[in-house]
């Protein structure tokens, strides 16, 4: 049997004396993207950043290719995890070029997954659209190598056309390059176009786990779990 490339087994974290995930256990393989579905207050996010490690009361086991992924998270991007927070997360008064040297890259590796970006490479962040920042910020996270990249709404805020660029960019660089991917979202047509699976979460756990194929066909299903609030279908 494969060894997930991630694994969270029972992952408990709270905010103070509010308890938000309450044993949640998931999967990544190498190659895969998992759709992290929920209302908001689900835990979704909260997933993310126990995994990566900024969260600082967290029980449960978190594992990365099979070994236990602890420390800060500095250290858990060394050992190979990438996290994009929603609203980006760049330097706004360095270039792009700079933002990604300051990760030992070279500037344009980014153009091999987002070529029209050429004409920006020094341009400050800052001044970039908000979609142009999330490319840079993607990009800069799969360059890296990693094991397994964390990202929260991938396309929160992006026009139609520049979330299907983004999304795609994910999608193939997954497949190439064996990386696993867990992705939050909220809409099932983007976890549609996204994922390969969905873990549908509610209360801080999964509650149902669908392959791509399944999603919109369950999808009733899946809105009694979001606990009567309708989905963006």
């Amino acid at each position: 049997m494969t060894t997930p490339v991630l694994e969270t087994r029972g992952l408990r974290a709270a905010y103070g004396h509010r308890q938000i995930l309450n044993g949640l256990s998931l999967s990544v393989n190498a190659g895969e993207i998992v759709a992290l579905l929920g209302r908001n207050g689900a835990g979704k996010s909260t997933t993310l950043l126990a995994i990566a490690g900024f969260i600082a009361d967290v029980k449960g086991d978190i594992l990365l290719d099979g070994r236990p992924l602890t420390g800060a998270p500095h250290r858990r991007a060394r050992s190979g995890t990438g996290l994009v927070i929603k609203g980006r997360s760049l330097f706004a008064s360095l270039t792009v070029a700079d933002n990604l040297r300051l990760c030992d890259l070279d500037p344009r590796a980014l153009l091999a997954i987002f070529p029209e970006l050429e004409p920006r490479l020094d341009v400050l962040a800052g001044q970039l659209s908000g979609g142009e920042q999330q490319m840079v910020a993607v990009a800069r996270a799969l360059l890296r190598r990693p094991r397994v990249v964390l990202l929260d709404e991938l396309t929160f805020g992006l026009s139609p056309a520049m979330a299907r660029r983004v999304v795609d960019a994910v999608v193939e660089q997954s497949r190439r390059e064996g990386i696993a991917v867990l992705a939050v979202e909220q809409h099932i047509h983007i976890a549609e176009r996204i994922a390969t699976h969905a873990a549908i979460v509610a209360d801080g756990v999964v509650k149902l786990h669908l392959r791509r194929d399944e999603l919109l066909a369950r999808a009733h299903e899946i809105e009694e779990i979001y606990l009567g609030h309708a989905l963006d279908v």
